[in-house]
């Protein structure tokens, strides 16, 4: 059974992700001499869904690691990221079998580092110009493998500061301290929807963070798609200008100028209308999910007005972030069903994947009431499906360079 972990930060561990290589192959005995990790608020029951010592040794799970998505969340980390997944033949890195996938975009804990202060009255505002997201999109127009994450809305990073008080008449000043989000919402929003468009344009799946900010993100997702709806009407408006009326959708005078269908051919009526149908990014993953039962309807809806398909809308669930851990959370999974789960960690230290990767297993095995091979198995298939499984008519460059292992099937 082959594991994917489909959202962690090992290009910022202390090892990278060697030590997660170095064991790659877990069985059922070996489970019980895992270190625990010393910030663990519990371990998870492994034996719940395990084969007792008393059935067949053969029938003990078998765990191979079969790859992992590397989520940036800042721009200092996408040349990290891309040495890590990153091989001579350009696609993503394959260390005999196991696939590492580059995933660029900016964290909201980290937006205050890389956006201009939005006080400054010399910042240039003209979207066009705004450099974090060019550079982003020249990371990504360089590997069409990748993903645009980690992004997302958080309203629970607080920053303390320091402000005086007047006395009140008085010589005395005061100073007393005042907690504010680390990261303005307004410009965590700003930023969040410019990823999220870009996303959007260019056909990449999406991996959300979202925490004390689900109310900012259906909002968000109602402005991209308001947004990529003006877009799509100014440029059928412009093809309609042009005359474009042909059968193929082009023009005798554009026949003549561009003959071929190659990447820098202008796109025409029929393409126009056929992107039309893109609102929203075509895959869309919220990690670490800490939204409550109430949220989820709310959320499948919100994609599929954006046109993202009930199927292609991801959870996770991290061992290592305290909600896993949370009564609720059973019910949670039950109500999202297996389909829609993926295996992650979180981390970013590659030596303790394993503890987490099987705690979380056997978390979705004992809210599910399922055999944890069976939740290792359907897991797999939807990572593959998340991170591979983009159709030739969207993205075919991406899907011309993904490296799937070459014993995937998908059901």
């Amino acid at each position: 059974m082959r594991l994917f972990d489909c959202h962690c930060h090992y290009h910022l561990g202390p090892g990278g992700i060697e030590p997660l290589l170095r064991t790659a192959m877990l069985t059922e005995m070996a489970v019980d001499h895992l270190p625990p990790r010393e910030d663990r608020h519990r371990r998870a029951d492994l034996s719940m869904s395990y084969p007792s010592s008393s059935d067949d040794v053969g029938a003990a799970p078998s765990f191979s690691f079969a790859g992992a998505a590397l989520m940036s969340t800042h721009p200092r980390d996408y040349p990290i990221v891309t040495s890590m997944a990153t091989t001579t033949s350009g696609s993503c890195s394959n260390f005999d079998g196991k696939v590492l996938v580059p995933c660029y975009g900016i964290h909201p804990w980290f937006l205050h580092e890389v956006l201009p202060d939005p006080d400054d009255d010399d910042d240039d505002d003209d979207d066009d110009d705004v450099g974090w997201i060019v550079d982003l999109k020249r990371w990504l127009i360089d590997r069409p493998d990748a993903i645009v994450g980690e992004i997302g809305l958080d309203g629970m990073r607080w920053r303390e500061v320091i402000e005086e008080e007047d006395g009140g008449g008085t010589a005395t000043i005061r100073n007393y301290r005042k907690r504010i989000l680390s990261c303005p919402m307004n410009v965590q929003r700003y930023a969040f929807e410019r990823q999220l468009l870009l996303a959007t344009e260019m056909r990449r799946p999406v991996s959300i963070h979202v925490v004390g900010a689900w109310g900012e993100l259906l909002d968000s997702l109602t402005s991209v798609r308001d947004e990529m709806t003006r877009r799509h009407r100014h440029a059928m408006d412009i093809d309609d200008a042009r005359g474009m009326e042909d059968d193929d959708g082009r023009s005798d005078d554009e026949r003549s100028i561009v003959p071929t269908s190659n990447e820098g051919r202008r796109r025409t009526k029929a393409e126009r209308r056929r992107r039309g149908r893109y609102l929203l990014p075509p895959k869309i993953y919220f990690h670490s999910f800490s939204g409550k039962a109430g949220m989820i309807p709310s959320l499948l809806a919100a994609c599929e007005r954006g046109n993202v398909r009930r199927g292609d809308v991801y959870f996770g669930f991290a061992p290592a972030i305290p909600n896993f851990h949370s009564p609720k959370t059973p019910s949670i999974m039950r109500q999202i069903g297996i389909d829609q789960l993926l295996l992650e960690t979180d981390l970013e230290d590659s030596s303790c994947a394993w503890d987490d990767m099987l705690e979380g297993l056997a978390g979705m095995a004992s809210a599910l009431d399922m055999d944890v091979r069976d939740v290792a198995d359907a897991t797999y298939r939807n990572a593959m499906r998340f991170y591979f499984d983009i159709g030739e008519e969207e993205n075919p460059q991406r899907r011309m360079k993904r490296d799937i292992p070459c014993d995937h099937h998908l059901a």
